[in-house]
């Protein structure tokens, strides 16, 4: 018997095309009272509606305690690996080449698998099938499905909206966001203000990506989308 697989969904710009890239497999979301579950709440029923994804919505950890200004709550991914290993024994959780978040890398899901494996009495797998892809490279592989762009616009990545629908511009989210979105064509996302003009863009990222601290293939993406509009990095 095959191993029972889940996707972790939240019907962004990862998970959405992950969703297809994996065959279309169960979804599970985890509404853990993050400040922007309104809005991936509008995204996931659009593209349920759509696409009729089997889809398990889970109301059983509050960690809105622990989200910290900037919209990360640490551990998140340790917490979501351990709940759904109770529903699956292979647990797809999006992460992407460069990512090294403390609880979002290839090591970091190897050793939850192996801490899960042990306690839980069987083999679990967490894991990610883009770890070689970046997400302007995830985005390209959608397009080239014939897929639609309409869909990858409904889906949603912000760490800090506010009550808007649309994504701030002004959080590390949006800003990979429209990278990889424009490094594809796709020119017409929404955002409440100029990713590319966020303050951080100056204060943080582009020293960081001029002094060799940020990772090379998301520097040479970015400088990339910043010649879309003109600004000289």
């Amino acid at each position: 018997m095959s191993a029972k697989e889940i996707l972790l969904y939240s019907a962004g710009l990862d998970s959405f095309p992950a969703w297809h890239y994996l065959g279309k497999p169960e979804a599970l979301f985890f509404d853990i009272g993050q400040r922007y579950c309104s809005q991936e709440y509008r995204a996931i029923e659009t593209l349920r509606r759509r696409w009729d994804i089997t889809l398990t919505t889970s109301r059983e950890l509050n960690l809105t305690a622990w989200e910290r200004p900037d919209g990360i709550i640490p551990l998140r991914n340790l917490y979501f690996a351990m709940l759904a290993s109770h529903r699956a024994d292979v647990i797809w959780c999006i992460g992407v080449k460069g990512d090294h978040t403390a609880d979002k890398n290839p090591e970091a899901f190897a050793q939850m698998s192996t801490f899960l494996s042990t306690y839980a009495g069987r083999e679990i797998r967490i894991d990610s099938p883009f770890w070689d892809m970046t997400k302007t490279e995830i985005v390209r592989w959608y397009l080239d499905q014939g897929l639609p762009v309409e869909d990858l616009l409904n889906t949603f990545s912000c760490l800090n909206p506010g009550t808007s629908p649309f994504h701030c511009g002004r959080c590390s989210a949006c800003l990979r966001r429209w990278i990889s979105l424009v490094n594809n064509g796709i020119t017409d996302a929404k955002f409440q203000t100029n990713p590319w003009e966020w303050d951080e863009v100056q204060s943080y990222y582009l020293t960081a990506m001029h002094d060799g601290t940020y990772p090379d293939h998301r520097a040479e993406e970015f400088f990339t989308a910043l010649s879309t509009v003109g600004v000289d990095a």
